[in-house]
């Protein structure tokens, strides 16, 4: 029969695509990694692993042994949850990931609950968007805080399942100091100005490939201009502390500018949203201790920094 530590394991290598990825996921060894590896494959007795001297991949048994592992783990899963489920007990260890800076929001009722529920072991962790959904497939995590700027799509069908968080407007962030943040006081900037701003001043931004850097980047290309000078840092705190200095100005989360006292925040013109999403795994629904969670995680989205999203909002 074979063994569902080391499927889960499988399913980890298959989604990080390398022996060391899938090793640093787990908290293991690479070679501890390679060793259950080799031990599913006898148990399966097919090769699972193509080795050469610098890489692995999965043979066409691999692959389809994943797509079964997959079912198999969602499975185990479900059925833990329910028997959890009859009995209500909240126990058990559960890891959430949140975006950079928003884990604080959140902590406060986490705690609450761990205090409520002393066998509960919650396991905080701050994980990028991009790479969220991936660590909840391959069950590094439980639970994924993600946020997504300018998207309203929501994941309800699948491995994964999202729930409706909060929303908060999308600014253009300036020092307090700056002539348009006194000639634009609580008034959206126009386009025509924007684009002028963005030629003129130093741009600030996200590395590629982040969230904020891609709704940034696709927001200026809507409106035809490229930044005259483009500064890279990483933390969307960090850049808000970078505008209140005077080195540039950016696009942050209203809640982020506001977190800066020399920063102030232009509404834009069309508006332009962060929403924050919760994720976890179709399979987990129903589990006490997730539901737990996420209601304490729902509890934290709700404080003042945000704007509750009670209706799909309108782009204007």
């Amino acid at each position: 029969m074979l063994d569902l530590r080391r499927l889960e394991v499988l399913s980890v290598f298959a989604v990080r695509g390398s022996i060391a990825a899938a090793a640093q996921e787990l908290g293991v060894s690479p070679s501890a990694v390679s060793q259950q590896l080799s031990a599913l494959e006898r148990e399966a007795q097919l090769p699972l692993i193509e080795r050469t001297a610098h890489s692995a991949s999965l043979t066409d048994a691999g692959r389809e042994l994943v797509e079964d592992a997959t079912t198999i783990l969602a499975a185990v899963e479900a059925a833990e949850g329910r028997l959890r489920a009859r009995s209500g007990t909240i126990a058990g260890r559960v890891r959430v990931s949140f975006i950079p800076g928003l884990a604080a929001t959140a902590a406060p009722d986490l705690a609450e609950l761990q205090r409520r529920h002393p066998e509960l072991n919650v396991v905080a962790l701050q994980i990028d968007s991009t790479e969220a959904s991936a660590a909840l497939l391959d069950r590094a995590t439980d639970i994924a805080v993600v946020d997504e700027w300018g998207e309203q799509a929501l994941v309800s069908h699948g491995p994964l399942q999202a729930q409706r968080g909060h929303r908060e407007a999308i600014v253009l962030a300036v020092p307090a100091d700056h002539p348009v943040a006194v000639s634009h006081f609580q008034k959206p900037i126009s386009a025509a100005t924007l684009r002028e701003l963005v030629r003129t001043e130093t741009w600030l931004s996200s590395p590629p490939g982040q969230v904020s850097r891609l709704a940034g980047d696709a927001r200026l290309a809507d409106l035809g201009v490229t930044p005259g000078r483009r500064w890279e840092f990483d933390g969307l705190y960090v850049l808000a502390r970078l505008v209140a200095v005077g080195s540039g100005i950016t696009l942050l989360p209203s809640s982020v500018a506001a977190y800066e006292r020399n920063v102030a925040g232009i509404p834009l013109q069309p508006r332009m949203y962060r929403y924050v999403r919760v994720l976890t795994r179709t399979s987990s629904r129903g589990d006490p201790k997730i539901d737990a969670c996420l209601e304490a995680i729902r509890q934290g989205l709700r404080r003042p920094w945000t704007e509750p999203l009670t209706a799909s909002p309108s782009r204007h």
